[in-house]
């Protein structure tokens, strides 16, 4: 009986652990503030084609514009997210580098800004917030 009551315990608390580790998958609504200025940040996680990969398709507002970019890579291990795209404004062409932490349904953290000649651009932090 001991063995059998044992064993439950176990397969409660695995199952527990389990709901415990979210996914980050879902659309994510936010902000990013820099020394370049601020503006809404979005970002859509979704499971890729083979087990462990991810996509993800980002976008922000700067001065009211909305900036498409184009994802360069993805890494999510655990509750760490890293996420670098690309996008342009006028003749600037960049690379941004998001690094951030999901905590329950929010993600946040720090991003750098680099120019296609790798030259500094901007770094800030931004948060997102699950869209239910």
């Amino acid at each position: 009986m001991r063995l059998l009551i044992r064993a439950l315990s176990l397969l409660l608390l695995l199952s527990s652990f389990a709901f415990a580790v979210a996914s980050p998958a879902g659309k994510y609504v936010g902000t990013w503030t820099g020394a370049g200025g601020q503006g809404d940040f979005r970002i859509a996680l979704a499971p890729g084609a083979a087990q462990g990969e991810w996509t993800a398709e980002v976008s922000f507002t700067l001065s009211g514009q909305e900036v498409k970019c184009k994802t360069a890579y993805i890494k999510i291990d655990g509750s760490k997210l890293e996420v670098a795209y690309d996008f342009s404004l006028g003749d600037l062409k960049a690379r941004s580098t998001v690094v951030g932490q999901m905590n329950g349904n929010d993600l946040s953290g720090d991003y750098t800004t680099k120019g296609e000649d790798g030259s500094s651009v901007d770094a800030g932090t931004w948060k997102a917030s699950l869209v239910k």
